[in-house]
C-alpha cells in the first residue's frame, strides 16, 4: 500500500475527450444566452411596435390638426379683408350723400326719377 498515483480528471476516464467536455459547457452557455436574446426580444419587439403604432397615430392627429389650423387662418383672413371693406364702406357712406348715391346705383340698381340705367357687364 504505498504510493498510489494521483490520476487527473481528464486521465480518469480516457473514453471522453477534454475537448468534449468543454464542448458541452459551451453548448449549455449557447443556449442560455439564445434563451436570454429570445426572452428580450420577446419583451422588446412587442414594445417597441406599440411605441411604433401609438407615435404614427399623433403624426396622424398632428396632420389633422395643421390642416385645421391652416383652414382656420385662411378664414381669418378672409373676414379680416372683409372688415376692412366694410369700414371702409361705413367711412364712405357716412361722409357725404353724393357718396350713398353712387354706392346704391352701383350695387342696388337705384336710379334717379327719369333716368335710365344701362349694365355693363365684363
Amino acid at each position: 500500500m504505498g504510493n498510489i498515483p494521483k490520476i487527473s480528471s481528464q486521465q480518469s476516464n480516457p473514453k471522453i475527450p477534454s475537448q468534449q467536455v468543454n464542448a458541452n459547457t459551451k453548448q449549455g452557455n449557447n443556449k442560455k444566452t439564445r434563451r436570454r436574446i429570445i426572452t428580450t426580444l420577446a419583451f422588446i419587439l412587442p414594445i417597441i411596435f406599440v411605441l411604433q403604432y401609438s407615435l404614427n397615430n399623433q403624426q396622424e392627429m398632428i396632420k389633422e390638426k395643421q390642416i385645421t389650423v391652416n383652414t382656420g387662418q385662411q378664414k381669418l383672413s378672409s373676414l379680416k379683408k372683409d372688415g376692412h371693406t366694410l369700414k371702409n364702406d361705413v367711412k364712405v357712406l357716412t361722409g357725404s350723400e353724393e357718396e350713398v348715391l353712387k354706392f346704391a346705383r352701383k350695387l342696388y340698381g337705384f336710379s334717379k326719377p327719369n333716368e335710365t340705367i344701362f349694365q355693363i357687364t365684363e
